[in-house]
Protein backbone atom coordinates (compact mmCIF):
# COMPACT_ATOMS: atom_id res chain seq x y z
CA UNK A 1 0.00 0.00 0.00
CA UNK A 2 3.00 2.45 0.60
CA UNK A 3 3.86 2.27 -3.02
CA UNK A 4 0.08 2.95 -4.20
CA UNK A 5 0.01 5.86 -1.79
CA UNK A 6 3.39 7.78 -3.74
CA UNK A 7 1.74 6.59 -6.72
CA UNK A 8 -1.00 9.05 -6.03
CA UNK A 9 1.41 11.59 -4.61
CA UNK A 10 3.21 11.73 -7.40
CA UNK A 11 0.46 11.74 -9.60
CA UNK A 12 -0.63 14.92 -7.81
CA UNK A 13 2.47 16.66 -7.30
CA UNK A 14 4.46 15.93 -10.58
CA UNK A 15 3.37 18.53 -13.95
CA UNK A 16 2.44 17.32 -17.08
CA UNK A 17 4.56 16.76 -19.40
CA UNK A 18 2.92 13.32 -21.46
CA UNK A 19 1.05 13.06 -24.42
CA UNK A 20 -2.10 10.50 -22.99
CA UNK A 21 -4.85 8.43 -25.44
CA UNK A 22 -7.18 6.45 -23.91
CA UNK A 23 -9.69 4.43 -26.72
CA UNK A 24 -12.24 3.49 -26.80
CA UNK A 25 -14.24 6.65 -25.62
CA UNK A 26 -17.55 4.78 -25.95
CA UNK A 27 -17.82 1.43 -25.27
CA UNK A 28 -20.97 -0.53 -25.41
CA UNK A 29 -20.92 -4.08 -24.20
CA UNK A 30 -23.51 -6.81 -22.44
CA UNK A 31 -23.74 -7.84 -19.15
CA UNK A 32 -21.71 -10.39 -18.07
CA UNK A 33 -19.40 -9.80 -21.20
CA UNK A 34 -15.81 -8.22 -21.14
CA UNK A 35 -14.73 -4.81 -21.08
CA UNK A 36 -11.68 -3.19 -22.57
CA UNK A 37 -10.07 -0.06 -22.79
CA UNK A 38 -6.30 1.06 -24.18
CA UNK A 39 -4.19 3.93 -22.45
CA UNK A 40 -1.37 5.14 -24.14
CA UNK A 41 1.76 7.44 -23.58
CA UNK A 42 4.17 9.38 -25.46
CA UNK A 43 6.43 8.93 -22.72
CA UNK A 44 7.22 5.89 -19.60
CA UNK A 45 4.10 5.39 -17.52
CA UNK A 46 5.93 5.36 -14.01
CA UNK A 47 2.56 5.37 -12.66
CA UNK A 48 -1.06 4.51 -14.41
CA UNK A 49 -4.22 4.62 -12.54
CA UNK A 50 -7.64 3.17 -13.53
CA UNK A 51 -11.04 4.45 -11.93
CA UNK A 52 -14.43 3.35 -12.83
CA UNK A 53 -17.35 5.41 -11.84
CA UNK A 54 -15.33 7.36 -9.28
CA UNK A 55 -13.85 4.31 -7.79
CA UNK A 56 -9.65 3.86 -7.89
CA UNK A 57 -10.05 -0.07 -8.99
CA UNK A 58 -6.26 -0.60 -10.68
CA UNK A 59 -2.81 0.91 -10.34
CA UNK A 60 0.07 0.09 -12.83
CA UNK A 61 3.69 1.04 -11.59
CA UNK A 62 6.28 0.63 -14.03
CA UNK A 63 9.11 -0.79 -11.45
CA UNK A 64 6.38 -2.99 -9.62
CA UNK A 65 3.75 -3.53 -12.61
CA UNK A 66 0.04 -4.36 -11.76
CA UNK A 67 -1.35 -3.89 -8.43
CA UNK A 68 -4.37 -4.76 -6.62
CA UNK A 69 -5.38 -6.90 -9.57
CA UNK A 70 -8.61 -9.02 -9.05
CA UNK A 71 -11.10 -11.28 -11.15
CA UNK A 72 -13.31 -8.81 -12.31
CA UNK A 73 -10.20 -5.84 -12.76
CA UNK A 74 -6.73 -6.44 -14.52
CA UNK A 75 -4.11 -4.97 -16.80
CA UNK A 76 -2.16 -6.25 -19.76
CA UNK A 77 1.04 -4.38 -21.13
CA UNK A 78 1.50 -3.83 -24.68
CA UNK A 79 4.14 -1.54 -24.55
CA UNK A 80 6.58 -0.87 -27.46
CA UNK A 81 9.13 1.35 -28.30
CA UNK A 82 8.31 4.90 -28.59
CA UNK A 83 4.61 3.40 -27.19
CA UNK A 84 3.89 2.96 -23.68
CA UNK A 85 0.18 0.62 -23.53
CA UNK A 86 -1.93 -0.83 -21.13
CA UNK A 87 -5.11 -2.61 -21.84
CA UNK A 88 -7.46 -2.30 -19.10
CA UNK A 89 -9.95 -4.76 -19.01
CA UNK A 90 -13.45 -5.13 -16.92
CA UNK A 91 -14.24 -9.16 -16.97
CA UNK A 92 -18.29 -10.20 -16.21
CA UNK A 93 -19.22 -6.40 -16.72
CA UNK A 94 -22.41 -5.23 -14.30
CA UNK A 95 -24.69 -2.74 -14.70
CA UNK A 96 -22.93 -0.95 -11.90
CA UNK A 97 -19.73 -0.48 -13.93
CA UNK A 98 -21.99 1.78 -16.56
CA UNK A 99 -20.70 4.80 -16.53
CA UNK A 100 -17.25 7.11 -16.54
CA UNK A 101 -14.06 5.02 -17.02
CA UNK A 102 -10.66 7.43 -16.95
CA UNK A 103 -6.65 6.67 -17.26
CA UNK A 104 -4.84 8.53 -15.74
CA UNK A 105 -0.62 8.75 -16.20
CA UNK A 106 1.78 10.24 -14.06
CA UNK A 107 2.78 13.41 -15.82
CA UNK A 108 -0.32 13.97 -17.93
CA UNK A 109 -4.12 14.59 -18.06
CA UNK A 110 -6.72 12.14 -17.12
CA UNK A 111 -8.45 10.54 -19.96
CA UNK A 112 -12.31 9.81 -19.60
CA UNK A 113 -14.30 7.26 -21.94
CA UNK A 114 -18.28 6.44 -21.30
CA UNK A 115 -19.07 2.71 -20.73
CA UNK A 116 -22.45 1.39 -21.26
CA UNK A 117 -23.42 -1.38 -20.07
CA UNK A 118 -26.30 -3.71 -22.26
CA UNK A 119 -28.64 -6.11 -22.21
CA UNK A 120 -30.15 -8.70 -24.88
CA UNK A 121 -33.32 -10.69 -24.02
CA UNK A 122 -35.56 -12.95 -26.22
CA UNK A 123 -36.92 -13.05 -29.57
CA UNK A 124 -39.99 -14.94 -30.64
CA UNK A 125 -42.26 -14.56 -33.31
CA UNK A 126 -45.91 -15.40 -31.69
CA UNK A 127 -47.91 -18.10 -33.97
CA UNK A 128 -45.09 -19.38 -35.31
CA UNK A 129 -45.50 -20.84 -39.10
CA UNK A 130 -48.09 -19.81 -41.12
CA UNK A 131 -50.14 -21.49 -43.90
CA UNK A 132 -52.65 -18.98 -46.24
CA UNK A 133 -53.85 -19.13 -49.14
CA UNK A 134 -52.64 -16.82 -52.39
CA UNK A 135 -53.36 -13.61 -52.05
CA UNK A 136 -54.57 -13.81 -48.37
CA UNK A 137 -53.15 -10.67 -46.02
CA UNK A 138 -50.76 -12.44 -43.59
CA UNK A 139 -49.73 -10.94 -40.03
CA UNK A 140 -46.58 -11.75 -38.05
CA UNK A 141 -46.26 -10.12 -34.76
CA UNK A 142 -42.90 -10.31 -33.05
CA UNK A 143 -41.76 -10.13 -29.90
CA UNK A 144 -38.52 -8.80 -27.98
CA UNK A 145 -38.32 -9.59 -24.24
CA UNK A 146 -35.93 -8.34 -21.41
CA UNK A 147 -34.18 -5.88 -23.48
CA UNK A 148 -31.94 -2.62 -22.79
CA UNK A 149 -31.68 0.12 -23.75
CA UNK A 150 -34.82 -0.29 -26.24
CA UNK A 151 -34.11 -2.73 -29.26
CA UNK A 152 -33.76 -1.84 -32.68
CA UNK A 153 -36.02 -4.29 -34.44
CA UNK A 154 -36.53 -5.14 -37.88
CA UNK A 155 -37.93 -7.64 -40.39
CA UNK A 156 -36.06 -9.75 -43.08
CA UNK A 157 -38.61 -11.65 -45.91
CA UNK A 158 -36.20 -13.99 -48.32
CA UNK A 159 -33.34 -11.94 -47.00
CA UNK A 160 -34.97 -8.67 -48.00
CA UNK A 161 -35.05 -6.02 -44.88
CA UNK A 162 -37.93 -4.21 -44.11
CA UNK A 163 -38.36 -1.65 -41.63
CA UNK A 164 -40.61 -1.86 -38.75
CA UNK A 165 -41.99 0.76 -36.59
CA UNK A 166 -41.87 -1.21 -33.04
CA UNK A 167 -43.85 -0.03 -29.55
CA UNK A 168 -42.27 0.18 -26.35
CA UNK A 169 -43.05 -0.75 -22.40
CA UNK A 170 -40.75 -0.92 -19.89
CA UNK A 171 -40.59 -3.72 -17.27
CA UNK A 172 -38.51 -2.21 -14.14
CA UNK A 173 -34.91 -1.34 -16.47
CA UNK A 174 -35.23 -3.59 -18.82
CA UNK A 175 -37.51 -2.73 -22.13
CA UNK A 176 -40.32 -5.35 -24.15
CA UNK A 177 -41.17 -4.29 -27.20
CA UNK A 178 -43.60 -5.60 -30.25
CA UNK A 179 -43.41 -5.40 -33.80
CA UNK A 180 -45.83 -6.32 -36.50
CA UNK A 181 -45.47 -7.06 -40.24
CA UNK A 182 -48.13 -7.57 -43.21
CA UNK A 183 -47.26 -9.14 -46.30
CA UNK A 184 -48.92 -10.46 -49.47
CA UNK A 185 -49.00 -14.58 -49.73
CA UNK A 186 -47.14 -14.53 -52.87
CA UNK A 187 -45.08 -17.31 -52.81
CA UNK A 188 -43.43 -19.40 -49.51
CA UNK A 189 -41.19 -17.23 -48.00
CA UNK A 190 -38.98 -17.15 -45.02
CA UNK A 191 -39.72 -14.76 -42.56
CA UNK A 192 -37.29 -13.40 -39.74
CA UNK A 193 -37.58 -10.83 -37.01
CA UNK A 194 -34.25 -9.07 -36.10
CA UNK A 195 -33.28 -7.58 -32.82
CA UNK A 196 -30.37 -5.20 -32.26
CA UNK A 197 -28.85 -3.05 -29.63
CA UNK A 198 -25.78 -1.33 -29.77
CA UNK A 199 -23.78 -3.56 -28.19
CA UNK A 200 -24.47 -6.87 -30.47
CA UNK A 201 -22.25 -7.11 -33.26
CA UNK A 202 -24.97 -8.91 -35.07
CA UNK A 203 -28.75 -9.09 -34.28
CA UNK A 204 -30.67 -11.71 -32.80
CA UNK A 205 -33.54 -13.16 -34.61
CA UNK A 206 -35.95 -15.66 -34.93
CA UNK A 207 -37.17 -17.55 -37.74
CA UNK A 208 -40.84 -18.65 -39.16
CA UNK A 209 -42.10 -19.67 -42.83
CA UNK A 210 -45.29 -19.09 -44.62
CA UNK A 211 -46.69 -22.01 -46.64
CA UNK A 212 -48.97 -20.43 -49.50
CA UNK A 213 -51.34 -22.82 -51.01
CA UNK A 214 -52.98 -21.86 -53.96
CA UNK A 215 -56.12 -20.66 -54.23
CA UNK A 216 -59.59 -22.76 -55.63
CA UNK A 217 -60.60 -19.54 -57.24
CA UNK A 218 -57.57 -19.06 -59.38
CA UNK A 219 -57.50 -22.52 -60.58
CA UNK A 220 -61.03 -22.27 -61.44
CA UNK A 221 -60.27 -19.47 -63.37
CA UNK A 222 -57.23 -21.50 -65.45
CA UNK A 223 -60.32 -23.81 -65.76
CA UNK A 224 -62.50 -21.79 -67.65
CA UNK A 225 -59.80 -20.26 -69.81
CA UNK A 226 -58.58 -23.34 -70.98
CA UNK A 227 -62.48 -24.28 -71.44
CA UNK A 228 -63.07 -20.93 -73.13
CA UNK A 229 -59.76 -21.57 -75.55
CA UNK A 230 -60.75 -25.19 -76.61
CA UNK A 231 -64.20 -23.47 -77.51
CA UNK A 232 -63.22 -20.75 -79.31
CA UNK A 233 -60.85 -23.15 -81.51
CA UNK A 234 -63.74 -25.45 -81.97
CA UNK A 235 -65.64 -22.69 -82.61
CA UNK A 236 -63.28 -21.61 -85.61
CA UNK A 237 -63.16 -24.72 -86.67
CA UNK A 238 -66.86 -25.36 -87.60
CA UNK A 239 -67.07 -22.25 -89.31
CA UNK A 240 -63.91 -22.45 -91.54
CA UNK A 241 -65.83 -26.03 -92.02
CA UNK A 242 -68.86 -24.73 -92.50
CA UNK A 243 -67.62 -21.95 -95.21
CA UNK A 244 -65.72 -24.62 -96.74
CA UNK A 245 -69.37 -27.08 -97.40
CA UNK A 246 -71.21 -24.44 -98.65
CA UNK A 247 -68.65 -23.15 -101.10
CA UNK A 248 -68.23 -26.83 -102.30
CA UNK A 249 -71.93 -27.45 -102.57
CA UNK A 250 -72.43 -24.40 -104.34
CA UNK A 251 -70.16 -25.11 -106.68
CA UNK A 252 -71.98 -28.94 -107.19
CA UNK A 253 -75.36 -26.84 -107.47
CA UNK A 254 -73.77 -24.28 -110.39
CA UNK A 255 -72.88 -27.47 -112.05
CA UNK A 256 -75.71 -28.99 -111.86
CA UNK A 257 -77.71 -25.68 -113.49
CA UNK A 258 -75.27 -25.81 -116.18
CA UNK A 259 -75.80 -29.59 -117.29
CA UNK A 260 -79.79 -28.60 -117.26
CA UNK A 261 -79.48 -25.52 -119.13
CA UNK A 262 -77.26 -27.27 -121.57
CA UNK A 263 -80.13 -30.21 -121.56
CA UNK A 264 -82.41 -27.46 -122.16
CA UNK A 265 -80.87 -25.78 -125.33
CA UNK A 266 -80.50 -29.53 -127.19
CA UNK A 267 -84.05 -29.96 -126.50
CA UNK A 268 -84.92 -27.06 -128.03
CA UNK A 269 -82.70 -27.48 -130.78
CA UNK A 270 -84.31 -31.06 -131.67
CA UNK A 271 -88.04 -29.50 -131.53
CA UNK A 272 -89.81 -28.12 -134.59
CA UNK A 273 -91.12 -24.45 -134.24
CA UNK A 274 -95.54 -24.16 -133.61
CA UNK A 275 -95.29 -22.68 -136.47
CA UNK A 276 -94.27 -25.33 -138.48
CA UNK A 277 -96.96 -27.42 -136.99
CA UNK A 278 -99.59 -25.20 -137.38
CA UNK A 279 -99.15 -24.79 -141.34
CA UNK A 280 -98.29 -28.66 -141.89
CA UNK A 281 -100.67 -30.53 -144.36
CA UNK A 282 -103.65 -32.85 -142.61
CA UNK A 283 -102.47 -35.82 -144.51
CA UNK A 284 -105.77 -37.65 -141.97
CA UNK A 285 -109.10 -36.00 -144.39
CA UNK A 286 -111.03 -38.70 -146.03
CA UNK A 287 -113.86 -37.96 -148.29
CA UNK A 288 -117.47 -39.11 -147.79
CA UNK A 289 -119.00 -39.97 -150.78
CA UNK A 290 -119.28 -42.46 -153.52
CA UNK A 291 -119.35 -40.45 -156.60
CA UNK A 292 -116.61 -37.92 -156.70
CA UNK A 293 -118.57 -34.61 -154.72
CA UNK A 294 -117.23 -33.61 -151.43
CA UNK A 295 -120.26 -33.17 -149.66
CA UNK A 296 -118.58 -34.32 -146.41
CA UNK A 297 -115.69 -35.19 -145.10
CA UNK A 298 -113.38 -36.58 -142.35
CA UNK A 299 -109.92 -35.88 -141.01
CA UNK A 300 -107.37 -37.08 -138.74
CA UNK A 301 -104.92 -34.82 -137.27
CA UNK A 302 -101.57 -36.56 -135.41
CA UNK A 303 -100.13 -34.40 -132.58
CA UNK A 304 -96.37 -35.20 -131.96
CA UNK A 305 -96.09 -32.53 -129.41
CA UNK A 306 -97.50 -33.09 -126.47
CA UNK A 307 -97.08 -29.21 -125.61
CA UNK A 308 -99.37 -28.59 -128.40
CA UNK A 309 -101.91 -30.83 -127.13
CA UNK A 310 -105.36 -29.99 -127.77
CA UNK A 311 -107.96 -30.62 -124.59
CA UNK A 312 -108.81 -33.94 -124.55
CA UNK A 313 -105.25 -35.76 -125.42
CA UNK A 314 -103.36 -37.68 -123.24
CA UNK A 315 -99.19 -37.39 -122.44
CA UNK A 316 -99.33 -41.23 -123.45
CA UNK A 317 -98.58 -39.92 -127.09
CA UNK A 318 -100.29 -38.96 -130.43
CA UNK A 319 -103.76 -39.64 -130.79
CA UNK A 320 -106.09 -39.09 -134.04
CA UNK A 321 -109.08 -37.36 -133.40
CA UNK A 322 -112.29 -37.52 -135.91
CA UNK A 323 -114.14 -34.37 -137.34
CA UNK A 324 -116.76 -34.60 -139.70
CA UNK A 325 -117.96 -31.94 -142.28
CA UNK A 326 -121.24 -31.92 -143.62
CA UNK A 327 -122.17 -29.71 -147.11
Amino acid sequence: MDVFTLGLFLLITTGVSAEVQLQPLNAAVLRGSKARFNCSSTQPTSVMTWTVNGLLVLTIIEASGVLNSTDRFSATNFTTPGNYKWEFIISNVQRGDAGKVICQVLGGEPQMATLSVQESGIVEIVGGNQTKTEGAQTEFLCRAVGWFPEPNMSWSVNGVENSCNSSSETQGILFNSNCTLTVTAVKNSSVQCLVKVPALSTPESNTVFLTVEKSAKRDQTVLIAVTVAFSAAALLFLIIYGIYFFCKRRKKKSSYQEEVRRAQVQSQNRTPSTQDVGVRDNQGYITDGHDGHTNGGVWFTNYSNKNQMPDGFSEDGPRKHRHMTIV
